[in-house]
């Protein structure tokens, strides 16, 4: 057998391999793929859960302009407005809701806070990132771009804080994969970096009330990281859920400290900085793959502060709505057919509130339902 059969043969037993092998994987794949996740039965349907009689939704605001609505601030100076921020511009309104005025933005942003850089009374904007892992930026108040930051590892989050009591807000960045945490200054240039995996989300917080703010942090091993402004790790506890996208909020009163808000295993959680639950609310449906915001709000002078929740599922374009009282029961339930990225309170009186909560492009309002039923519009 002279070497060209030998080659031949040896060619045709390598092609019969990897033919062999494609057909096995092929088997393999058909049969022992894992099912596709599909929406859990309790948010297909869009309507209350419980407590109709409870609250009265209304619609309270509608604009094309700021397209999801990612944060609400309530103002009071020079006089009452309500400014609204989204991923495509901004609005101010009467407390009535009626527009006073309004700005697009000049690129597509993802999650937008309202955000002073120097203390100067005036807004700019601070666009977040991370959804589909895009770049943050600073956007100035008339809606103009002034520096985006990103990369590889992509940005998950960004927040912004004055670090050093200069007046001007430095900016922290949590990236994708091994990108870990990066401190920015106001013109969005690298001061630090420091190691660490999949930082979820990340905020700017006092957390032993000393008056100086610490950077706070999830990440890929699901612990609760607390850094000083030079990036060094002060604290790092493993809490009883994971740890990924949280929120700030305060519990039992407005006059408490702030907590960390989390949605996860079907029940809302609040955690201290050590990782100690402080609370746990039974929260049907939220199951582990929704981003937890909060607030207390009064619906009425004579009642206590209730804790309203909305855990944005971003997966199937649906959010929830939780309302509890403050031995934590659930009073109010929800199951939304849009994506609810922010939770807000206005005035409603005298010690009464009114409570707002963004979708895309409207505002619905929730106060104490009248006799007779709860109304929608």
């Amino acid at each position: 057998m002279n070497s060209r059969t030998i080659i031949i043969i040896c060619l045709i037993f390598v092609a019969c391999m990897l033919s062999g092998l494609f057909l096995i994987g092929l088997l393999a794949f058909q049969f022992l793929r894992p099912a596709a996740v599909s929406m859990p039965p309790e948010l297909e349907q869009p309507s209350i859960v419980s407590g109709k009689d409870f609250l009265e939704k209304k619609e309270f605001s509608t604009n094309a302009v700021t397209g999801k609505v990612t944060d609400i601030v309530y103002l009071t100076d020079p006089e009452p407005e309500i400014a609204v921020a989204g991923d495509r511009g901004s609005v101010r309104l009467s407390p009535k809701g009626d527009v006073k005025s309004s700005l697009s933005f000049d690129s597509r942003p993802t999650h937008v806070d309202f955000i002073d850089v120097d203390a100067d009374g005036t807004f700019e904007f601070l666009n977040r990132g991370g959804e589909g892992w895009q770049d943050a930026s600073l956007i100035d108040h008339s809606g103009q771009t002034l520096w985006t930051y990103g990369g590889s590892p992509a940005v998950d989050d960004m927040d912004a804080a004055d670090t050093d009591g200069d007046g001007i807000a430095e900016f922290v960045v949590g990236h994708n994969g091994s990108g870990g945490v990066h401190l920015l200054d106001k013109s969005g240039r690298l001061l630090w970096k420091q190691s660490d995996g999949n930082v979820w989300h990340v905020e700017f917080v006092d957390t032993d009330g000393d008056g100086v703010v610490e950077i706070v942090h999830s990440n890929a091993g699901g612990e609760i990281t607390v850094r000083d402004t030079k990036g060094t790790i002060v604290k790092q506890t493993k809490p009883a859920a994971y740890f990924s996208d949280f929120s700030l909020c305060r519990w039992p009163t407005k006059k408490s400290s702030e907590l960390l808000l989390l949605a996860e295993k079907d029940i809302i959680w609040l955690f201290d900085f050590g990782g100690k639950t402080v609370a746990q609310f039974d929260a049907p449906g939220c199951g582990k793959l929704g981003h937890a915001r909060g607030t207390l709000v009064r619906f009425a002078e004579e009642q206590p502060e209730f804790l309203a929740v909305v855990v944005e599922i971003q997966n199937w374009q649906r959010s929830v709505l939780y309302v509890y009282r403050q031995d934590k029961t659930l009073v109010y339930q929800e199951v939304l057919d849009d994506q609810c990225s922010s939770i807000a309170t206005i005035p409603a009186g005298e010690a009464e509130e009114t409570l707002l909560l963004g979708g895309t492009g409207r505002i619905w309002k929730y106060s104490l339902a009248k006799p007779g039923g709860n109304e929608q519009q």
